[in-house]
């Protein structure tokens, strides 16, 4: 969608004239960016206007990538361990074992690499809308570290398993 028409990622219904959906590029962007590009003459326009050239749109591209790519990963590295789990495989716990440390990984980087993303697009947009490419940014750590602390809880129950599976063939080499 991005590279198709990038001013659609969102947008609303507007009903006052026959229910037709309207683009609104501005939901893009973070809340403090977002007043900063409001209270710029002819935003709207220019960042649409901004988003029609193939320039923004690879980098629209490629930011909305950085941030779904880890999350496709993660899950699909869920469905590859639950698949290598229910295999008949001799060593089928071990391979569910390394895609769920390949999720947890994937976890890590997702929790960093939203918040550079929305980043990167507010600094991508910004830079379409207004002439200055300099913004302060708030990051909140508190979502990144819960974030981060809830996949470093998803790699030590990951290592508990591989641990259990150590001690197993070890209790299954002395009987």
């Amino acid at each position: 969608m991005t590279m198709v028409s990038p001013k659609w990622l969102s947008f609303y219904i507007d009903c006052e004239d026959g229910c037709r959906p309207k683009p609104a590029p501005l939901d893009q962007l973070s809340p403090e960016v977002r007043h900063i590009v409001a209270s710029v003459p002819r935003a709207q326009e220019r960042m649409v206007a901004a988003m029609a050239e193939p320039y923004w749109r690879w980098r629209l591209f490629g930011i909305k990538m950085l941030d779904a790519l880890p999350f496709v990963f993660l899950f699909f590295s869920v469905g590859m361990a639950l698949w290598r789990f229910s295999d008949r495989q001799e060593h089928r716990d071990w391979n569910g074992i390394a895609w769920l440390q390949r999720a947890a990984g994937a976890g890590v980087v997702l929790a960093l690499s939203a918040p550079l993303a929305q980043i990167l697009c507010d600094a991508v947009f910004l830079a379409a809308v207004t002439d200055t490419g300099a913004f302060s940014y708030t990051i909140e750590l508190t979502e990144i570290a819960n974030h981060l602390l809830f996949a470093g809880a998803a790699w030590a129950a990951i290592w508990a398993l591989a641990a259990g599976l150590r001690a197993r063939g070890d209790l299954a080499e002395i009987v």
